[in-house]
């Protein structure tokens, strides 16, 4: 089988979707906006804790959206 450069791209995104989700559950920690609120432009990591739904929200949205990012191009 071989892969367009396309489907290598998703690959590797799909790979660091992955990797983000795994250093997020390793340090129990997320990528959040400062509490300003959606215009704010301080942009720090959160503790799982304080931040329990986004946190939630990006293990399980990133899970899913890496795995089918990875698997898309050898299923189709």
């Amino acid at each position: 089988m071989d892969l367009s450069t396309v489907e290598v791209v998703r690959i590797a995104v799909g790979l660091a979707i992955m990797a983000y989700v795994g250093y997020c559950l390793l340090n129990q920690k997320v990528w959040v906006r400062g509490d300003i609120g959606l215009k704010s432009t301080v942009f720090a990591w959160g503790t799982k804790e304080e931040n329990e739904f986004v946190f939630k929200l990006h293990v399980i949205a990133g899970t899913a959206f890496g795995i089918w990012l990875i698997a898309a191009p050898f299923l189709f």
